[in-house]
């Protein structure tokens, strides 16, 4: 570790953290334990769990977190099960948080690292970054308002879009560095900036899976696979939050096409679109048959849930090109199973999948493609078995945990790391 960096503290922002199992809190989770362990003083603010949490999981306002000193507001946050909910921690998350940092008296020189939610969050962190003198790095997971105008919540000429997208653009000038998840986020990104932009702040560091708890295995040696009568059908499964930004309809829709063949569709999770995808399984009649339907597993679970059947579904909405890439890509390549990706051609989660020859990608909407593909796999066990071995391989030379936190590392350091601790390692 420099001497610089020796003399400063990080501060990482983010509203999920452990134990909260969204994805992002995992991911911001391993990101914090990993940088502490590679020589940066880490400090994270955050919230109360609420992603799928309740009261009963209140955690301490300060606690260390292997080894991560982890700040938490106070103020009541309700779990995340509808969309005023939500909006209600995020404006709390926000504006709590941003009150907090502008009182807080950091003992060294401090820089902000924060992600893009709550949707807000990255303008009231350049504020505080600004009133503050602070440098500050700026992880895109999301980009806003892009995300609200493609779901329709707003229109891309109205005077909040407008408003929002200029205080953004202030966000993206000012910070030191922005964190983006794969060049063609990258390249919305600096579209949206506008002029006068560094595009060469804006660095590509993958999402990742822990290439040691999610591990390919055999549904004959899966215990979930067997309870769940996944051992003989074909199975296609997908695994994760079901929101209006998965274009899961074409999925359903297929399986429909599919009915009186042998495959099975199993979808699990949860989230604001899952009632819709549920009554459009019930309308054309292949709800509980030919797709099943699963809440969320428990953590133990999940390197089995993962694993359970022939192929894995990442599915985005046409329109999110560039605003989002589903964190589920990384997951299923670490599954080694084949990935049936429904996004445009251009789209990150495309380019990945098809460069690796780790599956096949069909357009959103494309349910007679989405048939097709379904059937060459079921036909050819031996093209299941390349894909999935291609993803695997692909995920362990460019999407493991080790290698993007050692991507983080030098972009907040400016130097490569050194070998990660011993002890992290064996926690690891």
């Amino acid at each position: 570790m420099s001497d610089t960096n020796a003399d400063k503290e990080f501060a990482l922002v983010t509203e999920y953290f452990h134990p909260d199992t969204a994805s992002t809190g995992q991911l911001m989770t391993e990101l914090a334990v990993g940088l502490e362990d590679r020589g940066l003083d880490m400090t994270v603010y955050t919230s109360q769990p609420n992603y799928h949490s309740g009261s009963n999981d209140r955690q301490p306002r300060t606690s260390v977190h292997d080894g991560v000193l982890v700040k938490r507001i106070r103020a009541p946050q309700f779990r995340q099960s509808s969309l005023p909910r939500r909006l209600f921690n995020w404006a709390v998350f926000t504006v709590w948080m941003s009150v907090a940092l502008l009182v807080s008296r950091p003992r060294r020189e401090r820089e902000l690292v924060f992600v893009s939610n709550p949707p807000m969050l990255p303008v009231a962190m350049w504020a505080v970054a600004k009133l503050r003198g602070w440098e500050y790095t700026y992880v895109v997971y999301d980009l806003y308002p892009d995300q609200p105008v493609e779901l329709g919540y707003l229109s891309e000429d109205d005077l909040v879009t407008r408003l929002w997208s200029r205080l953004h653009q202030y966000a993206l000038h000012d910070a030191a560095h922005v964190v983006v998840l794969g060049p063609v986020m990258r390249e919305r990104v600096i579209r949206r900036a506008g002029p006068g932009f560094d595009p060469e702040k804006v660095e590509i560091i993958h999402n990742w899976e822990d290439e040691t708890f999610i591990e390919p295995r055999e549904k004959a040696d899966n215990w979930f696979s067997d309870e769940h009568g996944l051992v003989e059908p074909f199975t296609v499964f997908y695994s994760g939050n079901i929101a209006h930004f998965h274009d899961l309809e074409t999925v359903v829709e297929a399986a429909a096409e599919l009915e009186d063949e042998e495959v099975q569709f199993l979808i699990i999770g949860e989230g604001d679109n899952k009632r819709n995808i549920v009554e459009l399984a019930e309308r054309l009649g292949v709800k509980d048959e030919t797709v099943k339907f699963l809440p969320y597993q428990d953590w133990d679970d999940l390197p089995y849930s993962l694993t359970c059947g022939d192929v894995s579904i990442v599915a985005v909405r046409e329109g999110f090109e560039g605003v989002c890439v589903s964190s589920k890509l990384y997951t299923s390549m670490a599954a080694g199973t084949p990935v049936l990706c429904i996004a445009q051609p251009d789209d990150d989660e495309s380019r990945i999948v098809r460069e690796a020859d780790a599956g096949i990608t069909v357009a959103q909407g494309d349910v007679q493609g989405v048939v097709e593909a379904v059937r060459r796999w079921r036909d050819d066990p031996e093209l299941v078995e390349i894909q999935g071995r291609n993803a695997r391989e692909a995920f362990e030379q460019n999407f493991t945990a080790t290698r993007s936190i050692d991507a983080y590392y030098e972009v907040l350091s400016g130097t490569a790391p050194e070998p990660v601790s011993r002890e992290y390692l064996l926690r690891n």
